[in-house]
């Protein structure tokens, strides 16, 4: 039989264990936003739900892991028109939008590719949330992707995505249940 001093050690560590497990799934649960977004660069003439990932050409996992999911889920589309828009927007201060669409189409023809400027990367940078660090010309970024929804003309953020925190058939479910 535990003694009550060992009962309250064991509650303790205990307690805390379930602490830093809920800290490190954090980034695994799809975060649920409704913000008003003013994102010039989606098309508002076309699907009404659109995919935007922040990365870079040189990324060797994180990027093309999260392109080739977003590829596999365009492919699952059988209506085109419904197809979410796909923005892969290239936050390599050494890239051009020339690259950046390459690279892109390079994982499925639909995917828009775009670079911008320092001045309007950091004012997308502080509307998305990002959390972009380069040091030494390394860059470092979450990797999120994020899911818009066009409602009666104007785009809100619906839900961030962590690096490793979705699925093809996740995308699909909220696709479906969504867009009506």
């Amino acid at each position: 039989m535990l003694s009550r001093t060992n009962s309250k050690k064991l509650l303790g560590v205990s307690l805390w264990l379930v602490l830093i497990a809920f800290i490190v799934s954090i980034p695994l649960v799809p975060m649920s936003i409704d913000k008003a977004m003013s994102v010039s660069f989606l098309d508002t003439s076309g699907s009404d739900s659109a995919l935007v990932f922040f990365g870079f050409r040189g990324c060797s996992d994180l990027c093309p892991t999260t392109l080739v999911k977003l590829r596999e889920l365009t492919n699952l589309q059988d209506n085109i028109a419904r197809r979410p828009q796909v923005i892969f927007v290239d936050i390599d201060a050494h890239s051009d939008i020339s690259q950046a669409s390459t690279y892109a189409r390079q994982f499925h023809p639909s995917f828009i590719g775009l670079h911008f400027n320092a001045v309007q990367l950091a004012k997308i940078s502080y509307q998305f949330g990002l959390n972009i660090k380069v040091n030494n010309d390394q860059i470092y970024h979450l990797g999120k992707t994020y899911l818009l929804r066009r409602e009666l003309g104007d785009w809100r953020l619906v839900k961030a995505y962590g690096a490793n925190g979705f699925s093809v058939a996740e995308l699909q479910h909220e696709l479906l249940n969504r867009s009506g």
